[in-house]
């Protein structure tokens, strides 16, 4: 038999390669002044808002993880479990996926906590917001069949004169994304008939497991509302921008709910940051709801921007504040 494992740097430079794809794909075809003389209507109250409410959100997932360590008996500080979850999303701008290794390993050395059970939790976390994920589209296929149906239809047939671009630029990121989804499988898995199925049958049965664990927790009920309170903050984190540009700011609740809903998605393809994926499918997601492709692409990258900034900004302070706690408990411990 023979096992094939995919050196990480080539992994990093593949997905560097596919957000760079997608980005000149998301980018080609399009007048940039246009989109730049629309970005820069943007009122900024609206942006800081949403900045801060992006914050916010990973405080609140920061302290949901406590709850679930506590449950196991484990104590951390909270401002710990906070600052080393703005360190993983930091590292998944650098890595897809590299975040859940990255804040386990951070909360390890400031907390001493094994990181095999840090893991654990962050698995039965990614359960529920896979969950929650899931929940959201259902509502939106309920609420936005109308749009779903055009978003559908017009990334087939194309959107006024650039029909064909738009189209061919569609395929184009499907198959690239296909093509990596399907190298990362050859090389990373050993080659059998039924690893498919294995692969599913196990992920099923680890979504079960999560499912249950969350039931076990002391305090269910603060687990739920962090949980909500994140996804709001998620949707806020949209919402909001909407009022920033004069081109979105009637948009309703229900098709803020429908952007929030292409956005992450963008963020699921296995890219730094969702570049490329998310500025193209939020802007699709405009064009449906009757904006030209550059105003979409504007507030995309205006969004988009500012959440990569809290993202990068925080996860910074965050490394640097558990790296001074280590510094100084190390201290304490020679003295």
């Amino acid at each position: 038999m023979f096992k094939f494992k995919i050196p990480t740097w080539l992994r990093t430079l593949s997905f560097i390669f596919l957000a760079s794809v997608l980005i000149y794909f998301a980018f080609r075809s399009v007048n940039l002044n246009e989109v730049w003389v629309h970005a820069k209507k943007a009122k900024w109250g609206y942006i800081a808002i949403s900045f801060l409410i992006g914050y916010s959100a990973v405080i609140s997932r920061g302290k949901r993880w406590v709850l679930v360590l506590e449950s196991l008996n484990k104590s951390v500080s909270s401002w710990h479990a906070i600052h080393a979850t703005a360190f993983g999303y930091l590292m998944n701008q650098v890595l897809p996926r590299a975040g859940e290794v990255a804040r386990a390993t951070a909360l390890n050395r400031s907390d001493k906590i094994p990181v095999n059970i840090l893991i654990g939790t962050i698995i039965i976390e990614r359960t529920i917001d896979l969950l929650m994920m899931g929940i959201l589209i259902g509502v939106t296929f309920i609420l936005s069949s109308e749009e779903i149906q055009s978003f559908l239809s017009i990334t087939e047939s194309g959107v006024s004169d650039n029909s064909d671009s738009s189209n061919s630029t569609l395929k184009i990121m499907i198959l690239v994304i296909s093509l990596l989804i399907c190298l990362l499988a050859f090389y990373s898995k050993k080659v059998k008939s039924s690893l498919f199925f294995l692969w599913m049958k196990n992920f099923v049965s680890g979504m079960l497991d999560g499912i249950k664990s969350v039931g076990k927790l002391e305090n269910k009920t603060k687990f739920w509302q962090h949980t909500m309170f994140i996804w709001v903050s998620y949707f806020l984190m949209v919402y909001l921008c909407f009022f920033a540009f004069p081109f979105t700011e009637d948009l309703s609740v229900f098709q803020g709910l429908f952007v929030m809903t292409a956005a992450a998605i963008g963020y699921l393809v296995p890219v730094p940051g969702g570049v490329g994926a998310y500025h193209y499918l939020v802007a699709m997601a405009l064009v449906v709801l009757g904006r030209s492709y550059e105003q979409g692409l504007a507030f995309a990258t205006v969004v988009h921007a500012t959440q990569t900034l809290m993202m990068i900004s925080t996860g910074i302070v965050g490394f640097f504040s558990l790296t001074s706690k280590k510094v100084k408990s190390s201290s304490n411990g020679n003295d």
